[in-house]
């Protein structure tokens, strides 16, 4: 009788602290569900959404920007030793608007250049006329040739050269270009030695194993003696009258800023070129990354229903619980 009640009562407690491991293990799970499937669905709305942003964006929509140069990037530009030819025009076939554009801003960059930069020339500096300005700097017809080609956008090449001309107008108003300009004008040239290497033609005597226009040139030691001509180097000294060094005339001080311009403008806007590029492949990477995305998004969103199924699941066992409890109770 008493080992019975004790089998009884042990069983009881085994078996009350099963459920409570049991009911625990169901909180447990609940709770961790519950945190899993918030998490899933957050996320979810997150790849979708960004995913939805990702696709809705075109790479045409992406702009280039403008390059600009301003004239404080000009005033210290030096004029290099060597310079390019421009390389053989073609025929010219240009409109009448396209001829009366170059012409106008011909006169117009000549005029610059006669009232802020010739004034400074010395007394035997070559004044240009307009032509031969236009031949050293502009090459007007050069560029017609070009847009009249295709191989110039007149729209472009007419707006840089507006801009040209507007930014060299405020570099000669810096007080540095007015200072290397009169720099200039008051420089004198000096004598200046250089060395210089040059050869000169030596002839030497030496002995020629393979000669034979000479008498007994069988007998050893077998060849002819003969004369030959040797290139020698030498060092030279050359005096020439130059100005002092870092003195730049006011055309080429001219032809400098002129070609940093071009210099800077053409950077930029390579560079520029390549950033709305790079933007546009990224738009379209972005646009392909959004839509393996989504697909993940609707996948883990699947994942999330299948949770809630499971968590509806225990929710069931724990109704049923509560209500074989109550049953038991009664």
């Amino acid at each position: 009788m008493i080992e019975g009640e004790i089998e009884r009562g042990w069983r009881s407690r085994v078996g009350s602290a099963l459920d409570r491991a049991e009911h625990m293990y169901l909180r447990v799970l609940r709770a961790m569900i519950l945190i899993i499937a918030t998490l899933m669905i957050g996320f979810a709305a997150w790849l979708a959404l960004s995913s939805l942003y990702k696709m809705s964006r075109s790479p045409d929509a992406v702009e280039e920007k403008v390059a600009s140069v301003q004239s404080d990037e000009l005033v210290d530009a030096e004029l290099a030793a060597t310079r390019t030819q421009p390389s053989e025009p073609a025929k010219p076939v240009a409109t009448p608007e396209q001829r009366r554009f170059y012409a106008d801003f011909a006169s117009r960059y000549y005029s610059l250049y006669r009232a802020r930069f010739e004034p400074y020339s010395q007394a035997d500096d070559k004044r240009l006329s307009k032509d031969e300005f236009d031949d050293s700097f502009i090459d007007s017809e050069r560029r017609l040739e070009q847009v009249a080609s295709g191989e110039l956008d007149f729209s472009k090449d007419s707006a840089d050269l507006r801009s040209l001309l507007a930014i060299m107008t405020e570099a000669a108003d810096k007080p540095t270009t007015r200072q290397r300009l009169e720099k200039y004008q008051r420089a004198r040239k000096v004598k200046v030695a250089n060395k210089v290497q040059r050869t000169h033609t030596e002839y030497r005597r030496g002995w020629d194993s393979y000669a034979t226009n000479c008498n007994g040139w069988y007998e050893s030691p077998v060849g002819c003696a003969v004369q030959r001509s040797v290139q020698v180097p030498y060092t030279d000294t050359v005096v020439s009258m130059e100005f002092p060094k870092g003195t730049q005339s006011h055309t080429d001080l001219f032809r400098a800023f002129q070609n940093r311009y071009f210099d800077l403008l053409g950077s930029r806007r390579d560079a520029n070129t390549a950033t709305a590029e790079k933007e546009r492949e990224d738009i379209i990477s972005g646009k392909a990354q959004g839509e393996l995305s989504l697909t993940m998004a609707m996948q883990i969103f699947a994942g999330f229903l299948v949770l809630m199924f499971f968590f509806l699941l225990i929710a069931i066992e724990r109704h049923q619980r509560r209500m074989s409890a109550h049953l038991v109770t009664e």
